[in-house]
């Protein structure tokens, strides 16, 4: 089968790539660099999400698309970039994907669209109408706007969750960042409250299985359990032979230091302790219920323990850490 994967020099549409060509695939990756890291056997396409004229070279031919470039959740000195990719980029794929007739478009999104209370649980359910906290979350919400426009128009979207994503990958943003700076003693004190967390090769089994056999236009929320940071950091420590693991700051402070830095860091460009968006994340600290993508996609949860010693192996492989 002929497969467009966006994403495919991320942590996400990397791993999906790989298990593609696993299974036998003919994989077709969009890139805007000739030197991108791909996975051997990957063909590249040039072209840019945001670019909506050098999709149709792209999505010519292809049976799946696998959409996951996006801008995750870190910090950005200029946060309009999360709407012009997230929304933005999103719509141009899907656009070019109905053009071409592709078949299915399976999607990355995040938990983050879902409404639950602080602590709460999330479910495959009506997404959250009200807009979220953060730039990173207001764009993924807009942007599942644009696939309902989409499946209105009859392209089939199948839309996989994701809670907060972690493991090998090309490059190391958001929690393999964690990973990176607690190795490298640069997080002085852990930011209250916790994520759920989801191995990065479960998560795209999960896709992969999604294209294959999910009902059209589903919804799943993928995640292995709920941990907090100081469990995370503690784990994390012990793998990599830390004797200890800095001790989490009052929430009362890192809100007080994420409100001082963030406008500063805007004007000098360095990169904040913790931004506003990633504490509020930790003190949402939501759970995902993930029984669905278990029940029709057999979706197999990672231990988060041999999660994070695979992850410490491959930074130290990697020399990062």
């Amino acid at each position: 089968m002929d497969v467009l994967v966006t994403g495919a020099t991320g942590l996400i549409g990397h791993a999906v790539a790989r298990r593609l060509l696993a299974e036998g695939h003919s994989v077709r990756a969009l890139v805007r660099r000739a030197d991108a890291r791909l996975p051997e056997g990957v063909r590249p396409v040039p072209g840019d999400i945001l670019d909506a004229g050098s999709l149709a070279e792209a999505t010519d031919g292809a049976e799946l698309v696998f959409h996951a470039a996006g801008m995750p959740e870190q910090w950005q000195r200029d946060e309009s970039i999360f709407d012009r990719v997230n929304r933005g980029g999103t719509a141009n794929v899907l656009a070019a994907a109905r053009d071409a007739s592709v078949r299915r478009v399976v999607y990355t999104s995040t938990m983050d669209v879902f409404a639950a209370p602080r602590g709460g649980t999330l479910v495959e359910g009506e997404l959250d109408p009200a807009p979220k906290h953060t730039a990173y979350e207001r764009s993924k919400q807009a942007a599942e706007r644009e696939v309902d426009a989409a499946r209105a128009q009859g392209l089939d979207v199948v839309t996989i969750h994701p809670a907060a994503v972690y493991g090998p990958s090309p490059v190391n943003v958001t929690l393999n960042d964690f990973f990176i700076r607690l190795l490298r003693g640069k997080v002085p004190m852990l930011p209250p409250g916790g994520m759920s967390v989801a191995y990065v090769d479960g998560v795209a089994d999960a896709h992969v299985a999604a294209a294959a056999r999910a009902p059209a236009n589903a919804r799943y929320l993928v995640a292995d359990e709920h941990v907090s940071t100081v469990e995370l950091a503690t784990l994390i420590a012990r793998e990599a032979g830390l004797a200890k693991v800095p001790r989490p700051g009052a929430a009362w402070l890192l809100r007080a230091i994420a409100a001082v830095s963030a406008p500063l860091a805007r004007v000098f460009g360095f990169t904040p302790l913790v931004a506003p968006g990633q504490l509020t994340f930790l003190l949402w600290d939501a759970r995902v219920d993930a029984s669905r993508a278990q029940r029709e996609l057999g979706f197999r949860p990672t231990p988060v323990a041999e999660g994070v010693a695979r992850t410490v192996a491959f930074l130290r492989a990697e020399h990062l850490v």
